[in-house]
Parts: structure tokens; sequence; C-alpha cells
């Protein structure tokens, strides 16, 4: 577990790089992404079966730490949301949905295709009902 989160970190940060983030900014996009990865793996151990919840608390929680380092360091949210978001990127049902669809294997395709656009769809919705909050919220105590 310590491992996963440590390498969740590490990805996310070379992904920042990927992005342009600032040097001085890797290592809050790293925690944001192992972050992210302990709170995916902490849902996942309540709700087993439970990836799409995961991932949705797992968003929740990289626009609530984005938007809280945003405020901490002076730099938009996004600089931390998105490379925070990368650990939750359904990268292997994505995959598998295109591995299925060259295979011909049309009802496998479907079942994985569907399962990817629910997970980006809860990836959405988490960060979007975390953006909808009032930025005050997030201030931790300075005046703005």
């Amino acid at each position: 577990m310590i491992l996963g989160i440590i390498l969740a970190a590490v990805a996310t940060m070379g992904f920042s790089v990927i992005f342009n983030v600032p040097r001085r900014e890797l290592a809050f996009c790293g925690l944001a992404g192992g972050a992210v990865w302990l709170i995916f793996l902490i849902v996942t151990h309540f709700f087993p079966e439970g990836t799409i919840p995961a991932t949705f608390f797992g968003a929740m929680a990289a626009t609530t730490l984005g938007r809280f380092l945003s405020a901490l360091r002076k730099m938009p949210s996004t600089v931390y949301m998105i490379p925070g978001i990368i650990p939750l990127v359904p990268g292997v049902a994505i995959y598998r949905t295109m591995f299925y669809v060259v295979g011909g294997e049309h009802m496998m395709a479907v079942t994985q295709g569907v399962y990817a656009l629910s997970l980006a769809g809860v990836i959405a919705v988490g960060v979007l009902i975390v953006l909808s909050l009032p930025r005050r919220l997030f201030l931790l105590g300075h005046k703005n």
C-alpha cells in the first residue's frame, strides 16, 4: 500500500513535468497524486467492488487539495488538480476496450467501454462538485 502511494506520487510528478508545471511545485503535485491514491485505496477497502465510488472520492480529493494548495502556494488550482487526477485515469479500461474491439469481441468491448466512460464521468462530477463550492472555503485564513 505504501509503495503504491509512493509510486502514484512519483508518476504524478512525472506527468507534472510533461504538463510544464514549475519545478518548485512538483513536490506538491506528487503530494496530491499520493493523497488521491491513498483516498482511492481507503474507499476501495470499504467498497471492495467499487472502483467507481473510489474514483469519485479520489477526484473530489484531488480537486479539494488543488484548491487548498492554490490558496497556499498562490498558483492556479489546475497546477495541482490535473496532475493529481492522473492516478485515477481509466487507462486500463480504455486499453481493454480497444483490445476487445480489435479482437472482435464486441460485447466485452461495450462492457469495458461503458466502464471506462463511467469512471471518466465520476471524475468529472467529483471535480465539478468541489469546483462549485465558494473560493473562500479554501483560503485557509487568508484575506483575499
